[in-house]
This record gives structure tokens, C-alpha cells and sequence, in this order.
């Protein structure tokens, strides 16, 4: 079971809360939440039950799934700063190669 640290980062900013902040607020450090977050680590269950009781959602909402498609997310370039983040879906449909014209 792997979890996406975007989601939860993405979440966790909708709902206004800086990381520290949220951290505290789900009994953990800022720096696990910084590592879970940005894929580093894997949390123990008991620290995923902690966020996502934080977050309002259920487990498998923050669980990657397996095919590598799920959301992705750039921080930092589109909001300005590394508290908010553009999110998009990710697509599993292969972009077309470029065209040989005859």
C-alpha cells in the first residue's frame, strides 16, 4: 500500500492548513508530514489514520494507484511559493509522436 503525498499536501491546502499547522493538528511532526508528503517515506497505518481523520477522508482516497495514473502536482511554479499547488489529473493516454508530413 503506497500512499500520494500529493494528494494529501493537495488536500491539506484546500483546507487552509499550513504544513506545520496540520502536522500538530494530526499528532505528528512537520517534518514526517514533509516526508510523506513529498514521497519519501511511506507512514506507519496508525500515522495514515491520524491524517486522514485530520483530513476528513478515508484511507484509500490517499492510497497511489498502482497503474502510475493518479493526480500530479507542481508546486512552488504556479502558485509562487510551496504552500499551494496546481494540480491537474493525469492522463494514461499516450500523446500522440510527432507527424511525418510527405
Amino acid at each position: 500500500m503506497k500512499t500520494n503525498g500529493h494528494v494529501i499536501r493537495r488536500r491539506r491546502i484546500a483546507l487552509g492548513h499550513g504544513m506545520n499547522r496540520f502536522a500538530a493538528l494530526a499528532g505528528i511532526s512537520g517534518a514526517a508530514l514533509s516526508r510523506i508528503e513529498n514521497g519519501q517515506r511511506q507512514p506507519r497505518p496508525e500515522t495514515l489514520k491520524k491524517i486522514t481523520d485530520a483530513l476528513g477522508c478515508q484511507i484509500h482516497e490517499v492510497i497511489a494507484e498502482e497503474n502510475g495514473a493518479g493526480p500530479t502536482c507542481e508546486v512552488g511554479s504556479a502558485a509562487g511559493n510551496d504552500e499551494e499547488a496546481a494540480c491537474e489529473a493525469a492522463s494514461p493516454v499516450e500523446q500522440p509522436g510527432p507527424s511525418i508530413a510527405r
